[in-house]
């Protein structure tokens, strides 16, 4: 991990003060932070913006973990199938829960556990995952009491190499559905987030946590309370702090232990208790609320929804806080519902609805309007990386509209999960991974030409990339792309439409010309144009 210096975040931290003073005068709600540069950074993403081959479920996928040469995907869906496959072919009748190869992505279908709910006689969804810090198992938590017909209420464990159920967790698990765990970093401790009113045979609300040695329920017992309108009351999201003395708890709540805390809170690990030094106002009142929990090194990244408040005053998007402190390090105002964060280096990889980024220098509110399933930021600023994944489903089959929903790393790739019928337009569902490095630009340029007395003029509509902004422009005639005749670098982005123009006068009256052009992101990527139609000079 990249660590930052002091003298680089208090170079920051001026800056945002000196910002926050502008937005202050403005009327921007003070409260909300300083937001981040209006720019991009230009630092490349470590993940390429285009995807590569990876297997496909036939409904929701709602929690991923990667684990060692296996990748797991939890959620709501009877089966799964090989990348690129139409459904019916390769089906593995996986479900809820299955294993992909890390490699190649593609399905394994040795690994099939059946996990049911016999209160309802129905398959039990998968809602969340997490792995022990030595990797060697993988928990699951959501809506079953039962795996390969043996108990686990709620909560189950398998060998993560091998997929084998090793049983429920603790004495009984907990009595109702589970929508989030986190393991400290000892390994020691498993904290548990739902709707239930019992974990092990202690009392517990909503939350609550167990010790993986001794199966003892934890006294760790945070009470959250006063649901946010139109929400049911439960905690969707956990996290603890890289020395395992605080857990951070989100989900639609407006208290924890009968004190204000909006959408999210941080505890004490020893008994649940509010820590010292954290506000109770990083998300807007009374609608605002977590649902991604993201820790990495000191820092702590929060993501959030709010349907309600007026889009002035709400907190959708992602905070940065200190994980020790408190302190808020940015705020990153993007709008659209965040449902996964993953960290990886010096990248925050955001899995949302993001429809307007205007605020931040980034695609803005569009009409119709047009969402990104997932956007970076950079984890020091908080400004907007170039990163530009789109997912689309059908309005007939409302699971295949949900967009991304999860996200794992190991380093090496990124995977998406969610609902969606394609990936950046190419047909592909509920799951997707992209691998290190740049993408070739996605949209080559689109050159055209007209004549006049000795010259020929150039029109050339911009081309885009998924993970670069600024694209180089070589403009050749005929058939020849050693030497290009002009370059030029502009900003390149698919929500505008924008062209340059050049004028060619090395040539002469009654000639016969074509025109290409070639695009170039700043890894060396390349795609060529069509060639214009032949213009005869006048």
């Amino acid at each position: 991990m990249t660590r930052r210096t002091i003298s680089g975040r208090t170079g920051f931290r001026r800056a945002a003060t000196i910002l926050g003073s502008v937005l202050a005068s403005l009327g921007v709600v003070a409260s909300l932070g300083a937001a981040p540069a209006h720019a991009w950074d230009p630092v490349h993403t470590l993940m390429q913006g285009s995807p590569t081959t990876m297997g496909q479920t036939n409904g929701a996928v709602w929690t991923l973990e990667i684990a060692g040469d296996r990748i797991y995907a939890g959620g709501n869906f009877t089966s799964t199938r090989p990348s690129g496959a139409a459904r019916g072919t390769g089906e593995t009748q996986a479900a809820n829960l299955a294993a992909f190869d890390a490699s190649t992505g593609a399905p394994i279908s040795s690994f099939t556990p059946q996990l049911t709910n016999s209160y309802n006689g129905k398959q039990g969804v998968v809602r969340a995952s997490v792995l022990t810090p030595d990797g060697s198992q993988l928990i699951v938590g959501g809506d079953f009491n039962r795996v390969n017909g043996q108990r686990a209420d709620y909560v189950a464990r398998f060998d993560a190499s091998s997929g084998r159920f090793l049983g429920g967790v603790g004495q009984n698990g907990v009595d109702g559905p589970v929508s989030a765990l986190a393991v400290s970093p000892d390994g020691r401790s498993l904290y548990v987030g739902g709707r239930f009113s019992r974990v092990g045979n202690a009392k517990r609300k909503n939350v609550g946590a167990i010790n993986l040695v001794t199966n003892q329920t934890l006294p760790w017992a945070p009470a959250v309370s006063a649901p946010t309108q139109n929400e049911a009351l439960r905690v969707t999201a956990l996290a603890v702090s890289s020395d395992s003395q605080r857990v951070f708890l989100a989900g639609p709540f407006q208290q924890v232990n009968g004190q204000a805390e909006q959408g999210f809170a941080a505890t004490n690990a020893a008994d649940g208790s509010l820590a010292a030094g954290f506000a109770n106002n990083y998300l807007t009142p009374p609608y605002s609320w977590g649902t991604a929990i993201e820790v990495s090194g000191d820092d702590v990244f929060v993501g959030s929804r709010d349907d309600y408040s007026p889009s002035a005053d709400r907190t959708e998007g992602v905070n940065s806080i200190n994980a020790s402190t408190g302190a808020r390090n940015w705020y990153a105002n993007c709008y659209g519902d965040t449902f996964g964060l993953q960290v990886v280096g010096n990248d925050v990889y955001v899995a949302s609805h993001n429809h307007n980024c205007g605020a931040l220098g980034g695609q803005p509110e569009l009409n119709p309007r047009t969402y990104l399933a997932i956007h970076a930021l950079d984890r020091v600023s908080g400004q907007l990386r170039p990163y530009f994944v789109q997912t689309d489903g059908n309005k007939q089959d409302q699971r295949s509209l949900l967009l991304s929903r999860a996200l794992a790393s190991d380093g090496n790739q990124l995977v998406m999960g969610g609902g969606f019928n394609s990936v950046n337009s190419s047909p592909q569902e509920n799951l997707t991974r992209f691998l290190r490095g740049s993408s070739a630009p996605d949209r080559a340029a689109y050159p055209t030409a007209t004549s006049g007395p000795g010259y020929v003029d150039l029109r050339v509509r911009l081309g885009f990339d998924r993970d670069d902004v600024d694209l180089t422009y070589e403009v050749f005639r005929g058939w020849r792309t050693d030497t290009p005749l002009y370059t030029v670098t502009r900003e390149s982005v698919k929500w505008r439409t924008e062209n340059f123009t050049w004028r060619d006068t090395g040539v002469t009256s009654g000639q016969k010309v074509y025109y290409r052009v070639r695009v170039s992101d700043p890894a060396g990527n390349q795609v060529m144009s069509v060639r214009t139609p032949d213009v005869t000079v006048g």
